[in-house]
């Protein structure tokens, strides 16, 4: 996993495991071979079915060694195994699937978060992707922490927010929901993709004011059901 280490040059996704159920598994699917696409990076022969049964599988070894557990949290990071430096001498890949338990904690009081704005992040493309380019997170997530803050709201580089440290914003304003575009830069989320399919929302730049004065606030992602925030 050199290149992986010295340039960030992955991609990964994060689902859960439950039983032999992995929700969304087609949804995740699709990104991360959309992704690799973009990235030029080959996909290990990895079709829906195989990325099932490689998850399942470590899965299935992890109970074996840690019995009673359910609930499983499974990152899956496939990363470009090649020679040479920051070009690359193949698209040639490998992939490594990480298990944890999951128990997600129930919440009581809507989440406390503050904004970061030490560091911006920049709209494109790629900003879209959950790659190994993420100290803007790991930076969030420690001034949150420092802060007593339940977590961070990212700024863009026109100073707009646009996710949370690991997570989708939505806002309710006047019955309807709103959320940063794409474009802005936040990460096409699986938990933000089914939000929209579940609810008529409208894409549009995020202001501090936005949500302050918004009637609900909400965190998504992959791992959870939707989370009330405030700011």
């Amino acid at each position: 996993m050199e290149r992986a280490f010295l340039y960030g040059d992955l991609l990964f996704e994060t689902l859960l495991v439950q039983a032999d159920t992995i929700p969304h598994l087609a949804l995740h699917y699709k990104r991360l071979s959309e992704s690799a696409n973009l990235l030029k990076m080959e996909l290990c022969g990895l079709n829906e079915e195989k990325f099932y049964q490689e998850i399942r599988h470590q899965a299935a070894l992890f109970r074996s060694q840690h019995p009673n557990t359910q609930t499983l949290r499974a990152r899956f990071v496939l990363y470009r195994e090649s020679e040479g430096f920051y070009l690359p001498n193949s698209k040639r890949s490998k992939y490594q699937i990480s298990l944890f338990r999951f128990e997600p904690k129930p919440i009581i009081q809507p989440l406390h978060l503050g904004i970061y704005r030490e560091q911006a992040k920049a709209p494109g493309p790629l900003s879209n992707l959950k790659t190994g380019n993420a100290l803007v997170y790991v930076m969030a997530s420690i001034w949150a922490k420092e802060n007593n803050l339940d977590d961070a709201l990212i700024l863009n580089t026109n100073h707009e927010i646009i996710e949370a440290s690991s997570s989708n914003i939505f806002w309710l304003k006047n019955g309807m929901w709103h959320t940063p575009p794409l474009s802005s830069g936040c990460v096409n989320g699986i938990g933000r993709s089914l939000f929209m399919q579940e609810n008529i929302c409208v894409e549009t730049t995020c202001t501090l004011q936005d949500l302050q004065s918004a009637e609900q606030c909400v965190l998504t992602n992959a791992l959870q059901k939707p989370r009330p925030f405030s700011v």
